[in-house]
């Protein structure tokens, strides 16, 4: 009988079977077959590498344009380059307006002039059978004197630095999405604020200190979290480490959406974050610091097992499943849903 594929990624294993097993003819312009962890493919064009990524949205609504072209240009942040271009596919539901395309464009235009980019073509159309609309951009970046930070350069011994805060972009979507649901447990302030973290998504700039700084490896936190890129890069990696989960940061309004919704913030989405493997993560974060940016070490690569300390309690780091951002919004629309009184 066949197996019904869950919602969210595709799992691993599935991934190593069907998906890694089916990658066409080896080529020696591409630098890096597939791989769990790897977000980018390199292409030898001469003086310089060209960085390539590609990222779906289609767990947010409002703002999807803008927060698209975004996380696939994380991509190329995350792998120390510089952002060159995006390519666009829109499909649209049945039903949508020109009106909706114009605001999906001006969002797509504003990332894009934000990040010094250009639209270099796509494909949009309106694609029966879909409930919402589905976008997916291709980023282009070069790389710098040739270097390409991976998530597979971690080494033992590395600390692990995470910038900004974990669930930011979660709960941002959740700010955005269900404005009036969050209203009755969270103060107008509080949900302005979650909706503001939208702004602080990009890690272009992050991506480029850790390149200038000596990192090993980087990892945008995207599905799954923060515990699941760290997990995903020790699986690149061949690493062991220790996660100081405690010291990860989650802002007051994360941990109340979290608290509420019944959700764990460290493996909600996290685009914002990024996830760092250097020799001395102390001297990193003061870096970051210092550029305005807020850093934490909050682990260290070992040749050992793959553990969370959390809470007095030490468990198994375990390989991401469903990103938590599904289960709060099923939360959150159910509280749409109970009649008023």
């Amino acid at each position: 009988m066949a197996r019904v594929l869950p919602a969210g990624k595709i799992p691993q294993p599935v991934l190593e079977e069907i998906v890694f097993k089916r990658v066409g003819v080896p080529r020696g312009e591409v630098g890096l077959q597939p791989a769990v962890g790897e977000d980018t493919a390199t292409v030898d064009v001469g003086d310089e590498l060209l960085i390539v990524s590609t990222d779906p949205i289609t767990g947010a609504t409002e703002r999807a344009g803008w927060l698209a072209v975004k996380v696939a240009l994380n991509d190329i942040g995350a792998a120390g380059g510089e952002p060159v271009c995006v390519m666009v596919t829109i499909l649209l539901p049945e039903g949508t307006t020109e009106e909706d395309l114009q605001a999906m464009m001006d969002d797509i235009n504003a990332a894009c002039v934000e990040e010094n980019v250009a639209v270099a073509g796509g494909h949009t159309e309106v694609t029966p059978g879909l409930a919402r609309p589905i976008l997916s951009v291709t980023a282009l970046g070069k790389s710098r004197g040739r270097r390409v930070l991976r998530a597979s350069g971690c080494q033992v011994g590395d600390d692990i630095i995470v910038t900004k805060w974990a669930g930011m972009e979660g709960t941002s979507i959740l700010a955005h999405d269900f404005r009036s649901e969050l209203l009755t447990f969270l103060s107008p302030e509080e949900v302005k604020e979650a909706e503001g973290l939208m702004e602080k998504i990009s890690v272009v700039r992050d991506g480029a200190i850790a390149r200038d700084n000596g990192a090993h490896a980087c990892h945008d936190a995207t599905e799954g979290g923060v515990l699941g890129a760290i997990y995903e890069m020790c699986e690149a990696s061949g690493t062991g480490v220790t996660v100081y989960a405690d010291a990860i940061p989650v802002l007051p309004v994360t941990q109340e959406i979290a608290r509420r919704t019944g959700i764990d913030p460290l493996k909600l989405v996290s685009s914002g974050c990024l996830i760092v493997a250097h020799p001395d993560g102390r001297r990193l974060c003061e870096v970051y610091r210092s550029c305005g940016i807020n850093a934490e070490v909050v682990g260290k690569m070992t040749d050992g097992g793959r553990v969370v300390n959390r809470g007095g309690r030490t468990t198994t780091l375990e390989r991401p499943t469903t990103d938590e951002l599904w289960k709060a919004r099923e939360f959150l629309s159910g509280l749409s849903q109970r009649p008023s009184r």
